[in-house]
């Protein structure tokens, strides 16, 4: 399994997390995320377990909130 680190990068910036916090999150250190998403790395299977991991939870919430403020903008439920 081959890591897209820009694509890491990408969805990790996305996510709002800075490259520090988000290595600590998945418990590496930040340079070896970095080297990771510059594609200088190749992270084991594990790692990128933990960073698809990370990266899925955190699309699922920002999911979850834009569907909550859309209900929200939509006006009172009324039934």
């Amino acid at each position: 399994m081959q890591a897209q680190g820009s694509t890491i990068r990408r969805q990790r910036e996305e996510s709002g997390y800075g490259l520090t916090a988000f290595a600590k999150h998945i418990g590496i250190s930040p340079g070896w995320l970095s080297r990771i998403e510059r594609g200088k790395a190749h992270p084991s299977p594990d790692v990128l377990r933990r960073i698809a991991v990370a990266l899925s939870h955190e699309q699922t919430a920002r999911a979850a909130i834009t569907q909550i403020a859309q209900h929200e903008a939509e006006g009172p439920d009324v039934r």
